[in-house]
């Protein structure tokens, strides 16, 4: 798992579906990168995220056991 704070740079609408999504640029610090993740505008009202707020990303990988083995006894 992977946790990582940043902070909301810029909130911009998309130009497709703009009554419904919104970009978020959000620069991790750790980094030193911008991320950019897509949210639904009810989502973004509903928890009240604008530009300024410091928030955390969680990242946690997981991997299908079935589909890595068939891949690896596939044949060559």
């Amino acid at each position: 798992m992977i946790l990582l704070d940043g902070e909301i740079t810029e909130v911009n609408t998309p130009p497709n579906k703009a009554d419904q999504f919104r970009e978020l640029t959000i620069w991790v610090p750790e980094t030193g990168e911008h991320v950019e993740l897509t949210c639904y505008v009810h989502d973004l009202k509903k928890d009240g995220l604008e530009e300024g707020n410091k928030i955390s990303i969680k990242i946690e990988k997981k991997f299908d056991v079935d589909s890595l083995t068939r891949d690896l006894l596939k044949p060559q």
